[in-house]
């Protein structure tokens, strides 16, 4: 199923809910949509992929809220339940890709298997699917290519399913050798047990999607250290040896980088995009944009 645009399933439009329903849950969909305004209600969910673009999308995971913007991709679980909202002054271009049962494990096999008893196991899901943390990734070399292309090729009007369903094959094995690589960053860290390395990174990711999230609003670092559940000294000490560079540091960059999106497509004062991005002070912001410009790679960690 290929959507490009928002499905509307408001109770009304029932012929339009029930042609959805009839594929949903029972093979791939790919959902590509514009809007200033879009509210989804909490939904038990396949195994999905998030990306935005414009603006951020909102998702209510749980307890906590995270948004998905130009700067990072969500993966959500298996039988999450969850809704999401857009609300925005522009257009947000929102991007999702829910997977069909059994493509998962399928890739997952396959990794497994060597040589030539690939093909023995072609139709097999005996594989026990991983689970992803439910975090924001900020956009990297593995996913966010294969995301960007399956991307341009629906905005291109390309509706072939095979080409598709290759495209997420791909994206799955990308997804798992991620999956891998977060792990393996969590297991370098300087910890006694495996299990207390995990639940840090866990931890210090809840407090990064704090701030992609609340970025706009006057947040420091205790309600950032709130969000990872440890005191202010621990978290500064763990967020910068994941991370390489402090909470505020990091806090700093997000909001540059969302003003230098808001520059190059709003006709706003400098003035009125640092408060938009969650500046009090005007020295800080010009501090902090003056050192950006300084730093050609401009990318958060």
């Amino acid at each position: 199923m290929l959507l490009r645009s928002m499905p509307d399933l408001s109770p009304a439009n029932t012929q339009y809910r029930a042609w959805f329903y009839s594929h949903w849950g029972r093979e791939n969909c790919l959902i590509l949509g514009r809007s200033r305004e879009a509210e989804y209600e909490r939904y038990r969910q396949r195994l999905s992929i998030k990306m935005a673009s414009g603006g951020g999308e909102r998702y209510f995971i749980g307890g906590r809220t995270v948004t998905v913007d130009d700067d990072s991709y969500l993966i959500l679980n298996e039988g999450q339940s969850y809704g999401s909202v857009i609300r925005c002054e522009r257009e947000v271009e929102s991007f999702s890709i829910f997977f069909r049962p059994g493509l998962l494990e399928n890739v997952l096999a396959a990794i497994g298997v060597e040589g030539a008893r690939v093909l023995e196991h072609a139709g097999s899901t005996g594989a026990r699917s991983p689970e992803f943390l439910e975090r924001l990734n900020p956009h990297d070399a593995t996913v966010t290519p294969v995301l960007r292309f399956i991307r341009h090729h629906i905005r291109a009007g390309v509706d072939d399913e095979q080409w598709y369903e290759e495209q997420l094959q791909i994206l799955a094995t990308r997804m798992l050798a991620q999956h891998r690589r977060i792990r393996t960053q969590a297991l370098s860290l300087q910890c006694v047990k495996t299990s207390t390395r995990i639940e840090i990174c866990r931890r210090v990711a809840l407090a990064v999607d704090f701030i992609h999230s609340f970025y706009d609003r006057d947040i420091g670092l205790e309600q950032m250290a709130a969000a990872a559940c440890m005191s202010v000294h621990h978290f500064i000490r763990l967020f910068r040896q994941i991370h390489g560079v402090t909470p505020m540091a990091y806090l700093y960059r997000k909001r540059i980088r969302v003003a230098q999106r808001l520059r190059d497509s709003c006709e706003l004062s400098m003035q009125d995009i640092a408060m938009r991005v969650g500046f009090n002070s005007r020295a800080t912001f010009y501090r902090q944009w003056q050192q950006w410009q300084r730093e050609p790679a401009g990318t958060l960690s």
